[in-house]
């Protein structure tokens, strides 16, 4: 009965939750805007800074790889360790926000005006998949855990023997990444998947609040949250970038 997301991976293992305070849906809520705004910024920083000179370019590379690295640590930690959670996850969303805001600066130069389109689609995607699983259309059944494990892990398998081949220089990659109507497709089964995601996390977080868990942990929720909504809106940038390069 484990989320699809391993950020909730940890709560789900502990028998039982402690402390005075107890979770709440608008404390979850809070602190999952408060993570998003931190990121943003802290993207927002780093590319205002780069445009002005101020942070030499050649310093980038460096600055991305590093930020990406402090943010699986710090994401990894959070999910482990509740009473580390609130300092590692705002380390994760300042540092993932350098990557988002890199990524989207990347993709913005290349086709103006397409952040905002997978902003707005994110935020769509997150208000329908809340009310289909707060209507109850969507029920999170064994059945539905069942197949989300088995839908994550092959894509697992296949991230790792695609990053093999690619490492490899095998034509096999070549010809798929070469094939816009194949990327196109899988892209969008990506987003697909990470709106699913959403409904198992929405289960784990309802789970969290009507046991009566430790305050703290609104923020392992909350960064397990921030990490399915960042998977979908990197994935709408790819698959809005897709769609402009066919019609160019």
């Amino acid at each position: 009965m484990r989320s699809s997301n391993p950020v909730f991976s940890k709560i789900q293992r502990d028998a039982a939750y402690t402390g005075v305070a107890e979770a709440t849906y608008s404390g979850i809520i809070l602190k999952t805007v408060l993570l998003l705004v931190l990121a943003v910024i802290s993207g927002a920083t780093v590319i205002s800074l780069t445009i002005n000179g101020q942070l030499p370019v050649e310093s980038l590379y460096g600055l991305l790889i590093g930020s990406a690295i402090v943010a699986f640590i710090s994401v990894m930690i959070a999910s482990f360790s509740p009473r580390l959670a609130r300092v590692f996850a705002i380390v994760y969303a300042l540092a993932e926000g350098v990557v988002l805001g890199f990524v989207t600066a990347i993709f913005e130069y290349m086709y103006e005006g397409i952040a905002f389109t997978a902003v707005i689609a994110t935020a769509t995607i997150f208000a329908v998949m809340l009310f289909l699983y707060s209507s109850r259309t969507i029920r999170v059944t064994s059945r539905f855990r069942k197949i989300m494990y088995t839908a994550l892990f092959s894509i697992l398998i296949l991230a790792i023997i695609f990053g093999l081949l690619s490492i490899s220089g095998s034509p096999i990659i070549n010809s798929i990444t070469g094939n816009l109507t194949i990327v196109l497709i899988m892209s969008g089964a990506l987003i697909i998947f990470g709106a699913l995601m959403l409904t198992l996390d929405f289960d784990r977080a309802e789970m969290i609040v009507e046991s009566g868990a430790d305050k703290s942990y609104e923020w392992v929720v909350s960064v397990g949250l921030m990490v399915t909504i960042i998977w979908i809106y990197f994935e709408l940038l790819r698959f809005l970038a897709i769609l402009a390069s066919r019609r160019d």
